[in-house]
């Protein structure tokens, strides 16, 4: 190198001016003589001093004009107050004349013959005949030129003394003459603050004032074009040109000199290196200002021209080129030579030719360039232009930009406000979203230093083991969002970057790389990463592309592929902790926030706050759009219980202990959330997960939609049979139990799909569970209004869930007003045709059922339980409950499922017009108290023995039950109860009150008063007679009969088959013979009965035959049938005897009148 700069000096000295042209040497007015013999610059007295005093010292070469030279201008950026004015005339002088002499162009062919034959356009330079323009032409040459050559050490060192003036470059002094005028560029100092006084130049500041001009009009939008595009041209090619060694850019090198040895020492100058290490250390505290301030000016310059990044242009040179990434000719009019086209031109090319990715060289360059841009905004020209009143309004509190690289994250920050006042405009929101998908934060968080140091303490600490990857690393701290660990710092950087990343799709290289040819084929998405040409003007779909994305991902009738769909679940979940992670819902949903969500709502719970509010009236009909989209993320995370970040830490502790076989599924389908219903009284439920729990219960009660496998197996039954109920759950619920009741108890044809079945019973009992007291309206909206006054009036308001407010009215139900009666009658229906919906009974009969009925299915449990035999084993709590039933059962025919199955065809044969009720929708909201039943009972007394009304074996038993049950309560027979209501209280309250209070042998207390004939009114009575005629049927009937002949039954009557009298008439048979000796205590009951039996008769004609087939039949079952014979013959024998004395005791007719 050193051999080099001796041929150069060597050049110089030839190269000197003739002695006629030089200045003699003096103290003050110094003319300087170039030595023809070939003097040196030191030999002139005029440099003597001044190269003393700055180039005495190691690296300058003394023997070397053009070493001392650059070290003359070196010692300062303003030549007057550093050298004497004779040295800095004789240092002019030298320079113009090297550069701009014909002898540079003979120096130039001399150095450069090889590389001007190798390059046509450089020998073209050696054609130029106007001063300073070959020079102006060589020095475009010099990144071209090899280092190691004489021509890049020629060029080189004569480039950075054409830098040092902006007269020694000819076209730049042409091409700009009136802009340097008009912008008094060729003086650095104002005009009247030097009036007739001869200001010399400053190295490099003309070129740096038209910069600065430049800068001032690319932060305009809009505004007047001050500098032409001729000069322009120029600025910008010089710009260039010096922004590749900073020693050539004398502003720069003389600003930034003592931070290059502070920050960049070890970097060598060339490339552009050391201002790239200059631009990375702007933001330190020990940087200088006046470094700092022009660093800014440069950047924001090479954010317009790429050209200016030097590194980055010529280790991607080759990848440019590959990907059509080449600018093009017209600078002015082309944003291709931005920065941010640039670099998004390479990242899409690395993006969708992974097969034919950059150089190592170039994706370093990109990364580092990418850093720059978060960190320096000016890199940005879009953000520079289009976001300068934001930054003026939000980002400059002081009147200056914000330090340390965080101007970007202040407009990022900004751009979520929603309110009309504060929003951005929609040219800086798209700038913004631009810079971040040039600097792809979702491949490496590293480029945002802003979030990186933000997050520093959890990047290192939780999320240390997924730090496989810089991607993986975000997608952890997106994890932690709302943990305890997470910093308000981080999360609040964190939320700044996901915001922007929330409305590109293809910022998350994980999504994109999985999902890319399903956006394509399914959403309309752009083929190329980023659009790069738009001849067709075609609109990008950008932020639809991922709501496209989300519905599908749901979508298990045209689904995506499985990578695809994981990825975008798993990016759906990390954004739903925010509204404003979720697009669609955030630009939709802007009013209604402020208007519902903006006091006291954290930012995490604002959809929460949404969902608690979209289905009333008043918020559908002002934000119907942020209604439908709420709805359709809400259908999404009942589909997908991940989605709700807040219910599943909260609920964790339940989850694990009572859900885990639903924690590992990809998607669960709601079972999560059902599951933690289910367990909502574990003792690892907490209050803040109940209240989670709570919200979803609400929500999904108000629509249907909302629980995923309740509207996915009930879907075609309900568009069938509910498409009138709008979207209210508890009106689904009500009309779907009502097909279902129809088809098991009426049995009409329509019935549901088997899943159906299931998530009806599932719906139901969530219902009935439900324990919200403050909004445990919203179980059953129209029940509630209807009933209201009626659980005021009862006290249900108390109870704790809606099972036991509907247990509350059941109890009252005689009292309940009618609509609210319907309503709750309807439940008992349900619950009557399913015993699993009888939530209360399955809870208080738990122990009792899987004592006594474990073998019954599940749906008949209550026919179980109300057999007279377990009746009396009950625990008192099931006890309660069943003998509540027993009282709702005797309200209504349709409330014994069984007891209608196996008696239908007796019931269609007598009693046709009560069939025809039950099955009249106008009374299926009635209770019809004694239909079919009495008519039954009627017919069961009359044909016991006879032919008229024979009943199978299913329905006597039935019916046998039935009147068993009012054995032990009369309240189950609510004819004999009204009808003998006061004489109950009259002749039976004492004797009941001493047995406990219940009313097991009332009956028994009411026939010995009917016996003894202490019962005054008639109905009573009637009923009374019926019944006794009843018990005739069969012996169990009677239960304190068969109880005291038990023993005689077994063993006199074992062989007498049951029902039709046969057992009692056996009994009476026995009384006859003397030789056989009964129980006493039998005979006198039997005894007892008889006479009830005859009194009945007697008084009531009960069992009064109307054909002489039914007299026989009657005389042949009676028990008194003997007696009955004996006297019927002897009336035969009477009137036999009498028609034989007494036949011709009538008026003799004569024989004529006979024969006539």
């Amino acid at each position: 190198m050193k051999r080099l700069w001796l041929v150069a000096a060597a050049f110089l000295v030839q190269s000197f001016v003739t002695a006629d042209e030089a200045a003699p040497a003096g103290n003050n007015n110094v003319n300087v003589e170039a030595g023809k013999n070939g003097e040196h610059i030191i030999d002139f007295d005029a440099c003597k001093e001044d190269i003393h005093k700055y180039c005495n010292h190691d690296g300058v070469d003394l023997k070397s004009d053009i070493s001392i030279i650059e070290c003359l201008q070196d010692a300062g950026q303003k030549e007057t107050g550093t050298l004497t004015k004779a040295c800095e005339t004789l240092v002019w002088d030298f320079k113009k004349r090297l550069t701009q002499d014909e002898r540079f162009l003979g120096a130039a062919k001399q150095y450069c013959e090889k590389e001007m034959k190798e390059r046509p356009a450089m020998a073209h330079c050696a054609q130029e005949t106007e001063p300073g323009y070959a020079l102006s032409c060589m020095i475009e040459f010099v990144a071209n030129v090899t280092q190691e050559s004489q021509c890049y050490q020629f060029l080189f060192r004569t480039e950075r003394l054409a830098f040092s003036d902006f007269r020694l470059v000819a076209p730049f002094i042409k091409k700009c003459e009136s802009e340097l005028k008009s912008f008094n560029c060729q003086v650095m100092t104002p005009d009247k603050a030097h009036k007739g006084v001869a200001v010399p130049h400053t190295q490099g500041m003309a070129l740096e004032c038209l910069i600065q001009q430049l800068v001032k009009e690319g932060n305009k939008q809009g505004g007047p074009v001050q500098i032409g595009d001729t000069c322009k041209h120029e600025v910008m090619r010089l710009a260039e040109m010096q922004a590749d060694d900073f020693h050539l850019d004398r502003p720069l090198f003389f600003a930034c000199r003592q931070d290059r040895e502070k920050f960049c020492r070890d970097v060598p100058a060339g490339q552009g290196k050391v201002f790239e290490c200059l631009i990375v250390n702007r933001n330190k505290a020990e940087m200088q200002p006046e470094c700092s301030k022009i660093l800014v000016e440069r950047a924001q310059l090479m954010g317009r021209d790429y050209r200016m990044a030097h590194p980055l242009s010529k280790a991607c040179a080759a990848d440019l080129k590959k990907y059509n990434c080449e600018a093009q000719n017209n600078l002015d009019a082309a944003v291709h030579f931005h920065m941010t086209w640039i670099l998004l031109c390479l990242e899409n090319g690395a993006k969708t030719q992974e097969k034919n990715p950059p150089s190592q060289e170039c994706q370093h360059e990109m990364l580092s360039h990418r850093q720059m841009m978060m960190t320096e905004f000016r890199i940005a020209p879009e953000v520079v232009l289009n976001c300068a009143n934001e930054i003026d309004q939000w980002c400059s509190p002081k009147g200056d930009i914000e330090a340390q690289g965080r101007t970007l994250h202040c407009l990022m920050a900004h751009a979520k406000e929603r309110k009309d006042k504060e929003k951005f405009g929609a040219q800086c929101m798209q700038a913004l979203g631009e810079v971040v998908k040039i600097a792809d934060i979702g491949s490496n968080y590293k480029v945002d230093k802003v979030l990186f140091a933000s997050c520093k303490d959890i990047i290192e600490g939780p999320c240390q083991q997924d730090a496989e990857s810089e991607a993986a690393t975000l997608q952890c701290l997106m994890k932690n969002v709302d943990s305890d660990k997470m910093t308000p710092q981080c999360e609040q950087r964190l939320i700044e970057v996901q915001y922007f990343m929330a409305r590109d799709w293809t910022l998350d290289p994980r999504l994109y790389q999985a999902c890319h040819q399903d956006a394509v084929s399914k959403c309309s998405a752009l083929e190329n990463w980023h659009m790069q040409t738009n001849d067709a003007n075609k609109v990008d779909p950008g932020p639809q592309v991922l709501a496209c994305l989300y519905r599908s991902a749901y979508d298990e009738t045209n689904p995506l592929t499985p990578q695809c769909t994981q990825e975008v679940r798993r990016v759906l979940r990390e954004r739903a902790i925010r509204v404003s992670l979720i697009p669609e819902v955030e630009e939709n949903c802007r009013g209604a926030l402020s208007e519902y969500c903006s006091h006291n709502i954290q930012p995490q719970e604002e959809m929460q706050c949404l969902q608690d509010h979209f289905e009333e009236k008043d918020f559908i009909k002002h934000h119907k759009p942020c209604y439908d989209e709420v709805k359709k993320f809400t259908e999404m995370e009942a589909k997908d219980t991940k989605l709700n970040r807040l219910l599943t830490r909260a609920c964790k502790p339940v989850i694990e202990a009572h859900c885990e076989q639903f924690k590992n599924e990809e998607i669960d389908h709601g079972d999560v959330l059902e599951c933690l219903v289910q367990h909502k009284d574990s003792d690892h439920m907490n209050s803040k997960c109940r209240s989670y729990v709570h919200h979803f219960e609400l929500i999904s009660l108000r629509d249907y939609h909302f629980s995923f496998k309740f509207q996915q197996s009930c879907g075609p039954d309900i568009q069938k049979h509910c498409s009138r109920e709008g979207n209210e759950k508890a009106s689904i619920i009500r009309c779907l139990s009502e097909v279902q009741f129809l088809h098991r108890v009426l049995g009409q044809s329509d019935d549901l799909a088997k899943d159906c079945k299931k998530q009806l019973r599932v719906a139901y009992l969530e219902q009935e569970q439900f324990d919200d007291k403050e909004n445990m309206k919203e179980a059953d909206p129209n029940l509630w209004r209807k009933c209201e006054s009626d659980i005021k009036r009862l006290g249900c308001k108390d109870e704790n869930t809606f099972e036991e407010v509907i247990e509350c009215l059941r109890e009252g139900f005689d009292s309940l007003v009618p609509d609210c009666k319907a309503l709750v009658f309807d439940r008992e229906k349900f619950e009557a045709a399913d015993n699993t919906l009888d939530d209360e009974l399955q809870r208080l009969c738990a122990p009792d059922i899987q004592s006594h009925c474990r073998n019954v299915q599940p749906d008949r449990v209550l026919d179980c339980l109300t057999n007279t035999k377990i009746l009396r084993m009950l625990k008192k709590p099931c006890l309660k409950v069943v003998h509540e039933r027993m009282k709702e059962q005797a309200k209504d025919v349709r409330l014994r499922p069984a007891f209608l199955t196996a008696c239908r065809k007796e019931a269609e044969t007598f009693c046709t017009e009560d069939m025809k009720k039950i099955n009249d929708e106008r009374y299926a909201k009635t209770t019809l108290e004694g239909v079919v039943v009495n008519c039954l009972r009627e017919q069961f007394r009359k044909g016991f023995g006879g032919s008229k009304a024979h009943f199978s074996q299913e329905c006597t038993i039935e019916m046998s039950n039935m009147i068993l049950e009012s054995e032990f309560d009369v309240q189950l027979d609510p004819p004999l109860y009204k009808a003998c209501k006061n004489a109950i209280d009259r002749h039976c309250t004492s004797q009941i009150l001493s047995k406990g209070g219940h009313y097991d042998n009332v009956i028994e207390c009411l026939k010995a008063d009917f016996f003894q004939g202490a019962i005054q009114d008639k109905s009573c009575n009637e009923e009374l007679a019926k019944r006794t005629q009843e018990s005739l049927v069969d012996i169990h009937l009677d239960p304190v009969l068969h109880e005291s002949c038990a023993n005689d039954i077994q063993r006199h009557c074992r062989d007498v088959p049951p029902g039709e009298g046969r057992v009692i008439k056996c009994l009476m048979d026995l009384r006859e013979i003397s030789s056989i000796k009964m129980n006493p205590e039998c005979a006198t009951k039997l005894h007892e009965r008889h006479q009830l039996w005859q009194k009945a008769h007697a008084e009531y004609q009960m069992a009064l035959p109307e054909t002489f087939g039914e007299l026989i039949d009657v005389i042949r079952d009676h028990p008194n049938k003997t007696s009955l014979l004996s006297w019927f013959a002897l009336f035969i024998v009477v009137i036999l005897l009498l028609g034989c004395c007494c036949g011709r005791a009538t008026k003799r007719v004569a024989r004529e009148l006979k024969n006539r």
